[in-house]
């Protein structure tokens, strides 16, 4: 079973706050592998911070017209968080899932202080890229778990203090069903997860999937 479809953030939930004085401003990493090349494709796509969340409240992303100049895009940004796509791994255009199996999708949160959401991105993408690069030949299974692990000692690094930012409960992949790749009537899905990061607060984050025929 095959699809053509974009994947990406639609929303982050807030089930319970943080214990800081402030309201939280949590971010989405999403690590998107696709298995079928030789050379295993990795990217790494930031969602947020998100400003102000209370706990309750659920926070979603932009979406915006089809084919905008980089410009535009760039303008969008500055009003909110844009629903870019995590998949395909050009941030812009649908791309075909031909198995399950093929790809991995590998979702952190995290909570915004002093720290550099856009350096912590590229240090995730180099653990993953290692990651993967580190664990050819061995099972599937194997390799999320090396690249969970390996993703989880990026997030830990200081990107600007004085105050880090924290990772919120741990680091999980987005697994796709078999049945996940078979197209809804409406053309849209949505899959969540969420993270439970005790005085970091706990969040749930919905992704959606728009098939393209």
């Amino acid at each position: 079973m095959s699809a053509n479809l974009t994947l990406s953030v639609k929303s982050i939930k807030s089930l319970n706050d943080s214990t800081e004085a402030n309201a939280d401003e949590p971010y989405v990493l999403v690590t998107a592998v696709n298995l079928i090349p030789l050379i295993a494709q990795v990217e790494v796509t930031l969602y947020g911070p998100w400003s102000d969340v209370e706990k309750g409240e659920t926070h979603g992303t932009l979406v915006l017209p089809p084919n905008l100049p980089q410009p535009l895009i760039d303008f969008y940004s500055t009003l909110g968080v844009v629903r870019r796509p995590f998949w395909s791994l050009n941030n812009k255009t649908p791309a075909v899932i031909h198995d399950r199996d093929d790809v991995i999708f590998i979702a952190s949160v995290m909570e915004n202080d002093d720290g550099k959401p856009d350096a912590l991105r590229t240090l995730v993408k180099v653990a993953a890229v290692a990651s993967l690069a580190g664990s050819v030949g061995v099972d599937r299974a194997t390799r999320v778990e090396k690249i969970i692990t390996d993703i989880g000692g990026a997030l830990r690094a200081p990107t600007g203090g004085p105050n880090f930012d924290d990772v919120v409960g741990r680091t999980q992949e987005l697994r796709l069903d078999t049945a996940d790749l078979i197209a809804p009537a409406s053309g849209t899905r949505v899959k969540t997860l969420t993270f439970a990061g005790g005085k970091e607060g706990t969040f749930q984050v919905a992704f959606e999937m728009t098939f393209v025929k």
